[in-house]
């Protein structure tokens, strides 16, 4: 069974409150877990979601987020559940999945992105750059261009003044 990512809507999928996850169903699936705003915050697989959700590590996490949905797709083929999750967490990149949020000494980009709690997307659209460039500087893969009418919209995006944004230009060159 192949899947498009890009035909799946989660939001269309059936779900259940973050409170009644004991009502998730007991067949392999992917979970969403869905804020109000229709942000997808975290993607996962099981065999049987309802006994992984009774002590899901991820639960405080998005408890805190509040109105968290979790939306569920089945799988027949248990043996595609982690490429399908691997599939799903590269298109929709969901924060609670990203590992670099975790990285309390990240530099460069990437240390200016974490510390202002936005995600990469996010930052794209208020940049009007696309995600891929927004990924490649923080994975110190690029730098990016510092034109004078850019400088105040990066510092405006990353809350941060010129130092910090040349300090972290300069990061990003250096590796």
């Amino acid at each position: 069974m192949a899947i498009n990512p890009a035909t799946i809507n989660p939001l269309a999928l059936p779900s259940v409150s973050l409170h009644q996850r004991s009502q998730l169903p007991s067949q392999p699936c992917i979970y969403f877990a869905i804020d109000l705003d229709g942000q997808i915050q975290y993607i996962g697989r099981s065999i049987n979601p309802k006994a992984r959700w009774a002590l899901h590590h991820k639960y405080s996490e998005l408890h805190e987020i509040g109105g968290i949905r979790l939306s569920y797709l089945h799988i027949d083929d248990v043996s595609l559940l982690s490429q399908i999750e691997a599939a799903l967490i590269a298109w929709f990149n969901p924060p609670l999945n990203q590992t670099t949020n975790l990285n309390p000494f990240a530099s460069g980009m990437l240390g200016l992105r974490l510390r202002v709690g936005k995600r990469a997307e996010e930052i794209a659209v208020e940049l009007g750059v696309a995600v891929s460039t927004v990924r490649n500087w923080d994975q110190l893969k690029t730098a990016p261009r510092m034109t004078p009418v850019g400088l105040q919209k990066l510092m405006q995006v990353y809350n941060c003044t010129f130092d910090e944004l040349v300090q972290a230009k300069l990061e990003s060159e250096n590796v």
